[in-house]
């Protein structure tokens, strides 16, 4: 299976997250990186590596509701450690 090239827009990065309703802090979360790295993503200082490039566009076509649950599954994992 070959890897996509994914294009990454620091505004669009930032839309997708607030269309979802999450704080830069949650989306982290869901993503599995730091909220530092959220923020330096939308303000342009830094580019996502591959692997998250992915994980943002597993992201992208959910709608609030299933952001939201998948959210709620990470920190009840989260938890569980």
């Amino acid at each position: 299976m070959g890897s996509r090239k994914l294009r990454f827009s620091a505004t669009r990065f930032a839309a997708q997250r607030t269309k979802a309703g999450l704080s830069a802090a949650n989306y982290a979360k869901l993503l599995g990186v730091s909220p530092l790295s959220v923020y330096k993503w939308e303000s342009g200082q830094t580019r996502p590596r591959q692997a998250q490039l992915e994980a943002i566009a597993s992201l992208r076509n959910l709608g609030k509701r299933e952001v939201a649950a998948r959210l709620a599954q990470v920190e009840a994992a989260g938890a569980g450690k």
